[in-house]
């Protein structure tokens, strides 16, 4: 049976791609050996689920439906620059959020529920709602990032709203990721 590398998350509207995207053109400055993101690669992972079979993608359809049925969309605000494992030695950076974290703990942790009745384990690490900007490759120019990652601040005005979960299909390729979208299934309207 043929496998595919898939996730599921949730995606932010092209206003909010484009802000992040002159974050990133900021943070480029340093010149740090850094693979940033795309405008569409810009998501918040909820569950990864690795090389999976073909054959499972209707059973963890049916399980997105489940949680997507019974969800509500709400709002997320963008609040800090992070980096993981930290500012001072970034290997990821990441934007994190404040208003809606909770929401997208709660939608996180019915994700998880529901696939672990389809047969998929759960996650082990606590889950920790970022989205990330780029991956560290090397220690070039890092002093030089270190400085911009704790000067810039980031804003944006407006809310961002999350209506809607996405089954990613993630294509592997030298010059990076590409994702197709399996399947689409909008939360609840409040």
């Amino acid at each position: 049976m043929p496998s595919i590398r898939a996730f599921i998350a949730v995606e932010i509207d092209h206003q909010a791609k484009q802000k992040i995207s002159e974050l990133i053109l900021q943070l480029k400055k340093s010149n740090a050996d850094v693979k940033w993101v795309t405008e569409d690669q810009m998501h918040f992972t909820l569950k990864f689920l690795g090389n999976i079979d073909k054959d499972k993608v209707r059973g963890i359809s049916d399980s997105i439906s489940s949680v997507s049925d019974n969800f509500n969309s709400f709002k997320i605000a963008f609040s800090r620059i992070g980096a993981f494992p930290s500012l001072n030695h970034p290997a990821v950076i990441w934007l994190g959020i404040d208003k809606g974290a909770e929401s997208l703990k709660m939608l996180n942790e019915k994700i998880e529920a529901a696939l672990e009745k389809s047969g998929f384990e759960r996650e082990s690490r606590e889950f920790k709602p970022h989205l990330t900007l780029g991956r560290v490759r090397s220690d070039k120019n890092m002093l030089g990032l270190t400085k911009l990652l704790k000067e810039t601040a980031f804003c944006l005005r407006n809310d961002v709203q999350i209506n809607k979960l996405t089954l990613f299909q993630s294509n592997l390729s030298p010059k990076g990721a590409t994702y197709s979208i399996l399947l689409q299934k909008y939360l609840q309207n409040i």
